[in-house]
C-alpha cells in the first residue's frame, strides 16, 4: 500500500473513531438531559389559584380514545372509580342505578338514563370514587344529553349536610319551567337540618348539548368555587363541607315536575370525555411545585 494512501486511510479511521466517540457522548448527554427533564417534570405539590396550600395527588382519567365494546367497569376501576347499583326511593318515581347504563362510547364514557317503561324504577347511572378525601379540585369534561327530564350531577357527597353540587337539568337548560329557572345549578347543601342551602343558578352562554365543556369545583376549608371552561361562575363561603367524602357522577330522573321533570321518553346519554382530580391537600407547599 502506498504511503499517501495508507496515511489517508489512517486519517479516515481516526475521524470515524472520533465521530463515533462524539456521537456516543452526545447520546449519553441527551439521555442524561431527558432523565433530568423527566425528574424535574415530576410534581410534588400542585397549587390551585384561590386555594391555600396545595395538593399532592393528581388523577387524570382520559376517555377520549375509548371505543364501544370495551370493559367500562375495569377501566374505571383502574382510576379508582366504582359503578353503583343502588336504589333511591325518590318521589314520585324511585330510581335505580344500573351498572350496564355506564358504557364506553366513541371517545367518551356514556352515562345513560333509560327510556321509562311506565312502571317500576327509572333505570339510571352512577359512579363514585373508592377513596374519600377532604378538599379537592375536580374538573369534568362533559357533554349534556339532548333528552329532557334528566338530572346530570357532578358532586362531592358524604351525607345530605356535607354536599357540593354542579347539576344540569336537561329540561331547563335554556328555558325555565314553572318551578325551576333555566341554567346550571351550583349548590352547597345545608350544613344543618332546617337551615337553607347556598345556591345559584347560572344561565348557560352556550349549548351544553353541542360539545364538551369543563365543569370544575374547587373546595377548600373556607370556600367552594364553581368554574365552567376555566371561568369562575360562583363562590360560596357558607355551608362549606368540613368532612371527607366521595366524589360522584350520576344521571337520573324521578319524574318530579319541580326538579328533574320527566321521566325521559327516550334513552338519554350524557358523555364524559375526561376527569381530572387534585386531592391530598397539604398546608405545606414543597418540592417541585406545579400549577394546576
Amino acid at each position: 500500500m502506498e504511503a499517501p494512501f495508507r496515511f489517508g486511510l489512517m486519517r479516515f479511521y481516526f475521524h470515524m473513531a472520533a465521530y463515533k466517540t462524539t456521537r456516543a457522548h452526545l447520546a449519553s448527554f441527551i439521555t442524561l438531559l431527558l432523565v433530568q427533564v423527566s425528574v424535574q417534570a415530576a410534581c410534588d405539590t400542585y397549587t390551585v389559584s384561590g386555594i391555600p396550600g396545595g395538593f399532592t395527588r393528581r388523577l387524570f382519567a382520559d376517555f377520549s380514545n375509548v371505543s364501544p365494546g370495551g370493559d367500562a367497569a375495569s377501566l374505571l376501576s383502574s382510576f379508582g372509580i366504582g359503578i353503583s347499583s343502588d336504589t333511591v326511593r325518590s318521589t314520585p318515581i324511585p330510581r335505580t342505578s344500573v351498572p350496564s347504563n355506564i358504557a364506553l362510547g366513541n371517545g367518551a364514557l356514556n352515562l345513560k338514563v333509560s327510556r321509562y317503561s311506565g312502571s317500576g324504577a327509572v333505570q339510571s347511572a352512577e359512579m363514585v370514587t373508592r377513596d374519600t378525601f377532604k378538599f379537592a379540585s375536580v374538573r369534568t369534561s362533559m357533554k349534556s344529553s339532548k333528552t329532557p327530564g334528566v338530572v346530570e350531577g357532578n358532586f362531592f357527597y358524604l351525607n345530605d349536610n356535607q354536599e357540593i353540587d354542579w347539576e344540569t337539568l336537561t329540561s331547563t337548560i335554556s328555558t325555565s319551567s314553572q318551578c325551576v329557572p333555566a341554567g346550571i345549578w351550583a349548590t352547597n347543601q345545608r350544613a344543618f337540618a332546617g337551615a337553607p342551602a347556598t345556591d345559584a343558578t347560572i344561565p348557560f352562554t352556550f349549548d351544553p348539548t353541542a360539545d364538551f365543556h369543563e365543569y370544575r369545583i374547587d373546595w377548600s376549608s373556607d370556600a367552594t368555587a364553581f368554574y365552567i371552561d376555566g371561568q369562575r361562575k360562583a363562590r360560596f363561603t357558607q355551608n362549606v363541607p368540613t368532612q371527607a367524602g366521595h366524589w360522584i357522577w350520576n344521571v337520573w330522573s324521578s319524574g318530579d315536575p319541580c326538579w328533574s321533570n320527566g321521566p325521559p321518553t327516550a334513552d338519554s346519554i350524557t358523555q364524559i370525555r375526561s376527569i381530572e382530580m387534585f386531592t391530598g391537600w397539604t398546608s405545606t407547599v414543597s418540592g417541585n411545585v406545579c400549577s394546576a
